[in-house]
């Protein structure tokens, strides 16, 4: 597990590298555009960190995998490493964005007028929607460190779903995986979140979607205003990701 490990770690700092100098450049930019209109602030790059883990998660599963298989690297000892690499990446991208978030915080960069323009997403006004009590009752410092494993936690999903859905492409036929490459982020990223919004925004809708959302609400802990119990959620559903994801390495063919 050793040598592919270090591989993978070295491939994907690299990577890492490259995607953090990137997005300095671009936090310099919006730093640039917050002070020249000073109406306009900044948010964080949650929603980068998010597509680049879940990019990372696909590209590591084809590439590696046949790269360790060939080099006579046992399933099970990649799929330790590929765990590994997902808490380091995800790692990463966090403090990525938490210094970025930093920078942005800065008293002259957050300056409002008459309205609020906002690039990308700040995880933590996402958490204030769902769970504004706990903002009320907690200290900033708490607030911080459930926005860091939040964050934490949704990028590695991210990086394993993306393994997963390499995984369902590689067991694919050829003939139809074109249509599952051009059918998984329309449905992913227009399909899916378009019916919850029809879910939620309606009254008419059958029971059972009412009684998934409200387990769902549950599970993430929304109604109690406990976003500790969402972040177990996510950590299940990881877990059970992940699990998955395995069964599906042991009987992927490389060709």
């Amino acid at each position: 597990m050793k040598k592919i490990f270090k591989f993978q770690l070295k491939d994907m700092l690299f990577g890492c590298s490259i995607y953090a100098l990137i997005m300095l450049l671009i936090t310099a930019g919006a730093v640039i555009i917050a002070l020249t209109y000073p109406h306009i602030t900044v948010a964080g790059n949650g929603f980068a960190s998010a597509i680049f883990c879940l990019a990372v998660g696909v590209g590591i599963y084809k590439e590696h995998c046949q790269m360790a298989v060939m080099n006579s690297v046992s399933r099970k000892d990649f799929f330790k490493s590929l765990l590994c690499i997902a808490v380091i990446i995800s790692l990463i991208c966090t403090l990525i964005d938490q210094i970025f978030q930093l920078i942005i915080m800065l008293p002259k960069l957050n300056l409002v007028i008459d309205f609020d323009f906002t690039i990308n997403f700040d995880i933590l006004k996402i958490l204030k929607i769902f769970y504004p009590g706990f903002f009320e009752t907690h200290s900033a410092a708490v607030i911080a460190a459930v926005g860091f494993l939040m964050e934490f936690l949704i990028d590695g999903i991210l990086f394993i779903t993306g393994t997963l859905f390499a995984g369902i492409c590689c067991r694919l036929p050829k003939k139809y995986r074109a249509a599952y490459c051009i059918a998984v982020p329309i449905l992913g990223v227009g399909g899916a979140p378009m019916l919850f919004s029809i879910f939620i925004g309606t009254s008419i809708y059958p029971p059972f979607a009412r009684q998934l959302i409200n387990a769902f609400r549950s599970a993430m802990g929304i109604p109690s205003g406990n976003p500790f119990l969402g972040a177990l959620t996510f950590a299940a559903a990881s877990v059970i990701i992940a699990s998955v994801c395995y069964g599906m390495l042991r009987r992927t063919e490389i060709n």
